[in-house]
Order: structure tokens, then C-alpha cells, then sequence
């Protein structure tokens, strides 16, 4: 039914993904008893390594994108809202990016995570 309807297969996958895993009785829930704290934490001020822009041309930054506003009365992704100038947050963001490039000479990868909901949109942007 799905693929008739044309949906992703990667859509399709995560879905019989979930669903193999509810009626499974997996409840996905990490009861507290297990969870302990982190015995210690290493404090930014002992960390001896210098910074290397270098490193950068490694990194990518992941934009979570899955939400729409519908809470907020829109009908379409969040960060497509114009935020200042003409600019959406989404521009704000790639421009960031775009800063960090400059900056460092570095080609510091975007990749934004949308959801089937904003996925349209962000494309149509």
C-alpha cells in the first residue's frame, strides 16, 4: 500500500522498523534504575589540545529540520519562518556555515535532518 502510494522506501523501512518493534512488545522506554551518572567529567579547562581548523573540512553540521509550526498557526517548516531582514532561521544557519568556511578555510559540511513533514518545503526553499 505504500509503495503504491509512493512512498520513500526509506520511509517504508523505518516504519516496519517501529512497527516490528511495538509488536514485539519493545516499549522503547529506559527504565531509570538502569541509568546511572557519569562517575566523572572531564573539565574544559585540563584539555591540553590545540585547536586545528583542519579538522573542520572533517565536520558536518546536522540541522535538526522536522518540525512544523503548526503549534505556532503555520503550515509549513519552522525554520522557514522570516526571523529578521527577509532572512528565515534556515538562512541564519546556512550563513553560519557559510561564516565558518570563510573563516577557517575549511569546507565544513550542512546537512539538514528533515522529517516527511518539512522535507517538501525545505526542498521547494
Amino acid at each position: 500500500k505504500m509503495e503504491k502510494e509512493g512512498i520513500a522506501q526509506s520511509a517504508i523501512s523505518a516504519f516496519e522498523s517501529t512497527f516490528k518493534s511495538l509488536v514485539s512488545g519493545n516499549t522503547g522506554i529506559i527504565p531509570e534504575s538502569t541509568i546511572s551518572p557519569v562517575p566523572e567529567l572531564v573539565h574544559t579547562d585540563t584539555i591540553s589540545a590545540k585547536p586545528d581548523a583542519a579538522l573542520l573540512s572533517e565536520t558536518v553540521v546536522l540541522k535538526l529540520n522536522g518540525g512544523l509550526g503548526t503549534g505556532m498557526g503555520l503550515d509549513k517548516a519552522k525554520s522557514l519562518l522570516e526571523v529578521k531582514n527577509g532572512d528565515t532561521f534556515l538562512d541564519l544557519t546556512a550563513k553560519q556555515v557559510v561564516c565558518m568556511r570563510e573563516e577557517f578555510g575549511q569546507n565544513v559540511k550542512f546537512m539538514l535532518m528533515n522529517s516527511f513533514s518539512t522535507s517538501d518545503d525545505t526542498l521547494e526553499f
